[in-house]
């Protein structure tokens, strides 16, 4: 009996969760999980830093998960702000879809945000890095009501979701950043720029290599558009 009682919790533990159904801890948060829903049923997970009443939401990049953001999310609670990480579906703790629900990250994005305002925000951003910037691109014009504004980090324009058509319907305000060294993302960030319908836009480009989160991951000037572009909308 004994052997059979420490089987099952060492099962629950290696499975992300604690005997007697005990929430998880993301280690880089050490806050229990936030578990919340998209619209299509599917299971997901976040995590919050801070206590403002304008919550910026974090979408990771592809191979990501909440924690990649756990520096910059105490940064923006420093700032007095919430943020709020989650892992897109298929990532981290997230449940993994197929077919056709495999890859509607936007979901999870739009999802994260009514999660915000469930927890009292006044005030909603989506910020995403790389396949993350893709999703919030396109949930921007799902979100109801609309969020205060939408930063794309490295945005893939048509990779898993069509940004470029979502962005033709994108009537909030949109920062579109790349690293001018990084791949086709600088051109992409443009293509996007052009079709966005919000008369709210900008592009900013920084002669770096570096991919989604790392734009912000340190001091610099794309790191201060960011929060200039939060603090002003």
């Amino acid at each position: 009996m004994v052997k059979r009682v420490l089987a099952v919790a060492l099962a629950t533990l290696a499975a992300g969760g604690a005997a007697g159904g005990a929430p998880a801890y993301a280690p880089c948060s050490g806050a229990p999980d936030l578990a919340f829903r998209a619209a299509d049923g599917t299971k997901l997970v976040g995590h919050r830093w801070g206590k403002g009443r304008t919550f910026v939401v974090l979408a990771h990049q592809y191979g990501g998960d909440t924690c990649q953001w756990a520096p910059y999310a105490k940064r923006l609670a420093s700032l007095g702000y919430t943020a709020l990480a989650f892992d897109l579906r298929g990532f981290g703790r997230s449940q993994k879809r197929y077919g056709d629900a495999l890859i509607r990250y936007d979901r999870d994005a739009v999802a994260a945000a009514k999660l915000a305002r469930s927890l009292g925000a006044r005030k909603v951003f989506l910020v995403g890095a790389s396949l993350g910037a893709n999703a919030v691109l396109v949930a921007g014009t799902q979100v109801a009501p609309p969020v205060a504004g939408v930063v794309s980090l490295s945005a893939t324009s048509t990779f898993r979701l069509d940004a470029v058509a979502s962005a033709k319907k994108l009537r909030v305000p949109v920062l579109y950043m790349a690293g001018s060294y990084d791949a086709t993302y600088k051109d992409e960030a443009l293509a996007m720029f052009r079709a966005t319908a919000s008369s709210d836009k900008a592009t900013a480009f920084n002669q770096t290599a570096e991919h989604g989160v790392a734009l912000v991951s340190h001091p610099g000037r794309m790191r201060n558009l960011v929060e200039r572009f939060l603090a002003s909308r």
